[in-house]
């Protein structure tokens, strides 16, 4: 009798447990998945890409996290020039502190390039974590706008006539009257010209270094990285001698009150356009005008190749400590 029994458990302890089996999982396409997930730690928004940066205190609530590797964030907010939503991408420095203020580098990207090409994991970002945990340059903002075909100029549909590959709209406005007040309002920054810095690469450069020479009284330091400095006709963007002596940096510089303000000029040896004359063209100039002005001529070409690595000597001049 009790060997009956005791076959009549074991037999009811198996069916339980087979189940029980039955319960916790299910199959699907081969696959056995748990029906009770495995617990795991939430992840920080600081190293999940496209997360809202609210880890961080006083960020834009359109704040989103877009690089693992340093803290670059993509905002969105309305321009009144343009009529529309932009977008910026922001590198913040490690330990960033929105009730501190830190100098700010507006970087502006290629003709051809967006807000995404300026902090790549190899250039800017990377150089600027690295340089900031050596103690060789202050921690800073740096930003990059989105500013399309537009050379940072407001251009019209007269513009279009003469220049098919422009973007039309008032993006000299955008950057002036729009993005930096929304920066300083929204992140700690210096919001004056001593710690407020503008650069920029090829067509980028163009239009850092037309909006440091016409808008002189908010920028302290410039730079045109292989920037479009055309010696002779430019019809695209200089159709008519006006529109020339309004937009080219070579005729600005001469007339530009250009005190408080240092310029870095650098290009590749090996530039296409050989963007290298109109640069050291312009260093001479500003050094005639006992202007703060440095010129570099380093092996390269114009992309990337040339850019990234010279990413640390742009911080440097930009945000450079004294040793």
């Amino acid at each position: 009798m009790k060997r009956k029994q005791l076959t009549f458990v074991s037999a009811a302890l198996l069916a339980s447990a087979l189940l029980l089996q039955a319960c916790g999982a299910s199959t699907t396409g081969g696959k056995t998945n748990d029906a009770t997930p495995p617990q795991t730690t939430a992840t920080p928004a600081s190293s999940t890409a496209d997360s809202a940066g609210t880890e961080i205190a006083g960020l834009p609530e359109s704040a989103k996290l877009i690089s693992k590797a340093a803290s670059v964030y993509r905002i969105l907010f309305d321009s009144p020039a343009l009529g529309k939503e932009v977008r910026f991408n922001v590198y913040l420095p490690p330990g960033y502190d929105a009730t501190k203020h830190y100098p700010t580098l507006y970087m502006l990207h290629p003709l051809n390039g967006s807000e995404n090409s300026v902090l790549s994991s190899v250039g800017l970002s990377a150089a600027a974590d690295k340089l900031i945990g050596e103690g060789k340059i202050q921690p800073l903002l740096i930003v990059a706008p989105l500013l399309e075909s537009s050379y940072g100029l407001n251009l019209t549909e007269e513009d279009a006539k003469t220049c098919s590959s422009c973007t039309i709209g008032n993006y000299e406005d955008y950057l002036i009257k729009d993005l930096i007040p929304y920066v300083d309002s929204h992140f700690g920054t210096i919001a004056d010209k001593s710690g407020r810095y503008i650069g920029g690469f090829s067509g980028g450069g163009l239009a850092a270094l037309h909006a440091a020479f016409t808008h002189s009284d908010l920028f302290s330091k410039a730079g045109g990285h292989s920037a479009s400095l055309y010696l002779d006709a430019w019809p695209d963007l200089y159709s008519t001698p006006e529109l020339r002596n309004q937009r080219d940096p070579l005729v600005l510089a001469e007339n530009a009150d250009l005190a408080g303000l240092s310029i870095y000029l650098d290009c590749g040896d090996q530039d296409p356009y050989r963007f290298y004359e109109g640069a050291e063209k312009l260093n001479q100039l500003l050094l005639k005008k006992q202007a703060k002005s440095e010129y570099h001529h380093s092996p390269g070409a114009h992309d990337e190749a040339y850019w990234d690595p010279n990413s640390e000597n742009y911080l440097l001049f930009y945000a450079g400590l004294a040793s």
